[in-house]
């Protein structure tokens, strides 16, 4: 289908960032200089109706980290939470065992699965946005498809860019390089905000009916065209710190652009199901199938700190646990209790103690699923200045603040003598361990060693441990950017894995990727010939992504 010239240029390049493999730039141009009569733009449905438009945006806020509980289950948690070190797996799964990084393909084509439902409900929002005189909504809507794709790409790795703006799911794919996907989201970003910054400009008519939607639909951003764009502008941050150690020029110039442009400053970017009357899908995976639990790394952390975010976020075990002999050695309610990740699990039945580990607290169900927060926006910007110098503000006010945001999140004031002890803290109290009592042959010593204080005389690689330790805290539950952080920098610092997997990694190796699910041998052709040197390496868990370059020793 042809555009013509009369077309708005701006709001199809959200849309338009590459054409084929054979013409995408390597450097993420936009076809803003290029567009023209001969130019296609992409191909599918559009939404017909601003009704229909408003009604697709409320279902993408909903799809992005799914609020229904099953979904979010393959999203998240049978995998990727426990990659991350914040949950453990309570059972095999009918014989299954992704605690041990098993690779199953229905489980692992979940985030992809998620992804394809966040995209047919906006996509069609951009291609029909010029039409119903809903700019700013195709932004937005771009915005959401930009946060998106960022999660499949950290997921996978390469993926098929043009094909999916185009609702193309089956073979033949053409996959794009790591790189050149990052390009592309940088200037769909730019782009959205771009459109979003000239709201102000536009009749008082047209202000009414775009926030009419929004007060009616925007779940997210708080009914503000401004936040919209904060949120823009934090993805790209959240992009440039992430490819720091591939390409750290290029991620210093978009760190500083993003900080420059304006990010989160006062709202969290999270969905609160409690408004349709749902509680938190990881809290009911856990009280009503009992099928996610603390995981140990994460207990021991906590522990190791004296973080009063383990009785914030955890339940004590609930109900007794007892040895091979069934001599009761942890009383109900005595402890927090975690389970180590790469164990053998048992079914989900009256003999499996795992179900009596700490689970997610009942009080969790009520809080809003999180897509960005506050306190990542500081510790990322914390992290650009210690890296780059990057913005105004010292390091060491950025980590203090993005912890103090952490605590105002769970409700704990800086004035209370729990912030001051924490903040206070010298170091990690190397004493305690992690011991399972149902069997010792789990128990490790723990490994966290820093200290929560801040110290201007410390190296700056201990100035980054911290920073991305307390950063990993405080974004709990969001397991993928807890696991991002951990490919990246090694920090913090988690138990390692024996592990099964793929057979690609090496016992105490931490999972680098989730392979692509190549069930059909048209789609095994296209990873082969095209995904696989898109990737630089093999469809294995051990296979780096792009920006994943450091740390070798994991």
């Amino acid at each position: 289908m042809k555009i013509k010239n009369k077309i708005n240029v701006i709001l199809t390049s959200l849309i338009l960032s590459a054409t084929s493999a054979l013409t995408f730039s390597s450097c993420g141009d936009s076809l803003l200089d290029t567009l023209g009569d001969n130019e296609e733009v992409i191909q599918g449905n559009k939404v017909a109706t601003i009704d229909q438009a408003a009604g697709m945006f409320l279902s993408a806020q909903q799809y992005m980290h799914d609020l229904r509980e099953h979904k979010y289950q393959y999203q998240f948690n049978l995998h990727i939470d426990n990659y991350s070190g914040y949950l453990s797996l309570t059972q095999n799964f009918d014989g299954k065992q992704p605690s041990i990084y098993a690779y199953f393909p229905d489980f692992a084509g979940g985030p992809q699965t998620s992804f394809f439902w966040t995209s047919q409900q906006v996509l069609p929002i951009i291609r029909g946005a010029n039409d119903l005189d809903i700019r700013e909504l195709g932004a937005i809507a771009s915005i959401i498809y930009s946060y998106s794709a960022l999660e499949l790409s950290d997921i996978y790795g390469p993926f098929p860019w043009w094909d999916y703006k185009q609702e193309k799911q089956d073979p033949p794919l053409t996959y794009y390089p790591l790189d050149q996907i990052y390009d592309s989201l940088f200037v769909d970003l730019k782009a959205a905000v771009d459109i979003l910054q000239e709201f102000p400009s536009t009749s008082d008519e047209h202000q009414t009916q775009i926030q009419k939607i929004l007060n009616g639909y925007d779940r997210i951003c708080g009914k503000d065209i401004a936040t919209w764009i904060e949120f823009a502008n934090s993805i790209r941050l959240r992009m440039a710190v992430r490819m720091s150690n591939v390409n750290p020029e290029r991620a210093k110039q978009e760190a500083a652009d993003a900080i420059a442009a304006g990010v989160l400053r006062d709202h969290n970017v999270a969905y609160d199901e409690t408004l349709e009357g749902k509680i938190h899908p990881m809290t009911y995976i856990a009280t009503k199938w009992n099928d996610t639990r603390l995981n140990a790394s994460f207990e021991n952390m906590l522990k190791r700190l004296k973080s009063p975010m383990l009785a914030k976020w955890f339940d004590k075990n609930n109900k007794n646990i007892t040895d091979k002999e069934g001599n009761v050695v942890m009383a109900e309610g005595s402890n927090y209790i975690g389970i180590r990740a790469g164990i053998d699990m048992p079914r989900r039945d009256d003999t499996n103690q795992f179900l009596g580990y700490s689970s997610p607290s009942s009080t969790y169900s009520y809080r809003p699923v999180s897509l960005f927060k506050l306190s990542e926006v500081l510790f990322l910007k914390a992290e650009a200045k210690l890296r780059w110098n990057v913005g105004t503000e010292v390091v060491s006010f950025l980590y203090k603040k993005g912890i103090e945001q952490s605590f105002k999140d769970e409700g704990i004031g800086i004035s209370s003598q729990e912030y001051k002890d924490y903040i206070d803290l010298e170091s990690a109290d190397a004493t305690i361990d992690y011991v399972d009592p149902q069997n010792p042959r789990n128990n490790t010593p723990g490994i966290i060693t820093i200290g929560v204080k801040w110290n201007n005389a410390d190296d700056n690689e201990t100035k980054l441990e911290k920073i991305i330790t307390q950063k990993y805290i405080a974004n709990f539950p969001m397991g993928l950017e807890a696991w991002n952080d951990l490919r990246r920098t090694g920090y913090p610092k988690v138990f390692p894995v024996d592990d099964i997997g793929d057979g690609s990694l090496g016992n105490g190796k931490l999972i680098r990727r989730i392979p692509w699910v190549a069930t059909e041998s048209s789609t095994a052709a296209d990873i082969e010939s095209l995904g696989i040197p898109a990737l630089g390496g093999g469809n294995y868990q051990m296979t780096r992504l792009w920006w994943d370059t450091g740390n070798n020793g994991l």
